[in-house]
């Protein structure tokens, strides 16, 4: 038997043992009275069953329309969402949503309606995120079958029985070395994604020159074939030691992710600035460049675990977890991080740890 049944039997039946108890009782009252007053009993009888049956319909049209048609609605409502329909129910069988009066359950429709609005919000972000995840699974795919074909390709042309220079057995070295670092940052981004969502990352806090540090993390990165075409600057505003209590391995990665962002999806040429400055109550690091920037769309979505930004003329674009996994290293480490970007006006990222 539905529910919904279930109340309106329920209903029913209490008032029907009230209405039974009220009858005896109200009987027996209206019979002393009628008494005392020496009634004639036919038309004492005829007037009391008529205040009855007027007093039992009166509540049983009030009980019916504040409390069994109120609750029924709002049985089938929940019932339509634990069967994932996040909408309100229009009708029910008697009436139009508009001409219900919830009364004692206004609370409770209100609670509702939160809910269903926040469901839905959920569901639509799950589906997005979904058709998201599918097409970042084809691109990743796609990304490391890419780089795999040149490594095959160019091993392929150096072990063929043409003799080549020294010239041209370097430059087909440097691109499958550059193919290859390309896949390993990719396999190590799906690793770190997957001990974030273990929580296996580990802590490693120190003490650190941070001038030094990224002077060094700079001097790596400018090493990265990809980054060549890309003039990068650093400014200290003459400060030379900056100490800050970090995990160096993580703000490595994360500040390689920024850069990587930077030149992954600006044309060549964009100029790469970092700013490293000392304040009152925080250490900040500014990354910025000169390049396409974001609207606020692309802005919103930055660092969503699978958004892959857009298109330039680079043949791949990272696997869209480069800015998640960053963001969330910096936040690892009690540092907080913000964006600025205006579309054809350039980025800003700024790292911000309490000192």
């Amino acid at each position: 038997m539905k529910l919904e049944k279930k109340i309106t039997l329920t209903i029913i039946t209490i008032f029907l043992t009230f209405g039974f108890l009220f009858f005896i009782t109200g009987f027996s009252i209206f019979q002393l009275i009628s008494d005392i007053f020496t009634m004639d009993k036919v038309f004492s009888y005829s007037l009391f069953l008529l205040f009855f049956i007027c007093i039992f319909m009166l509540i049983g049209y009030t009980i019916n329309q504040k409390i069994r048609k109120p609750l029924t609605y709002i049985v089938r409502w929940i019932d339509q969402l634990s069967n994932g329909n996040f909408n309100m129910p229009e009708t029910t069988k008697d009436d139009t949503i508009k001409k219900m009066k919830f009364g004692f359950f206004s609370e409770l429709k209100l609670k509702l309606e939160r809910l269903t609005t926040q469901l839905k919000r959920a569901e639509d972000e799950r589906k997005e995120l979904d058709e998201i995840r599918k097409k970042w699974t084809a691109g990743v795919t796609h990304d490391l079958k890419t780089p795999l074909s040149y490594v095959k390709g160019y091993a392929a042309i150096l072990r063929s029985e043409h003799k080549w220079n020294e010239d041209e057995i370097k430059e087909f070295a440097g691109i499958i070395e550059e193919k290859a670092l390309y896949m390993e940052q990719l396999i190590d981004d799906l690793s770190v994604i997957y001990e974030f969502d273990k929580m296996q990352i580990p802590l490693n806090l120190q003490s650190i020159n941070l001038v030094e540090f990224i002077r060094n993390v700079l001097e790596d990165f400018k090493k990265y074939p990809m980054a060549t075409d890309y003039p990068i600057y650093f400014h200290t505003h003459g400060i030379d030691d900056i100490l800050l209590s970090v995990d160096p391995t993580l703000l490595k990665r994360a500040l390689e992710n920024f850069l990587m962002n930077a030149v992954n999806h600006n044309p060549i040429g964009t100029m790469i600035t970092i700013t490293l400055e000392r304040l009152e109550k925080e250490t900040m690091i500014e990354i910025s460049d000169n390049g396409i920037g974001m609207d606020r769309k692309m802005l919103k979505r930055l660092f969503n675990q699978y958004y892959r930004g857009t298109s330039t003329d680079k043949t791949h674009l990272g696997s869209g977890l480069g800015m998640s996994i960053a963001k969330q290293f910096i936040e690892k480490q009690n540092g907080e991080v913000h964006v600025i970007s205006e579309k054809n006006k350039g980025t800003k990222i700024i790292i911000k740890f309490p000192n």
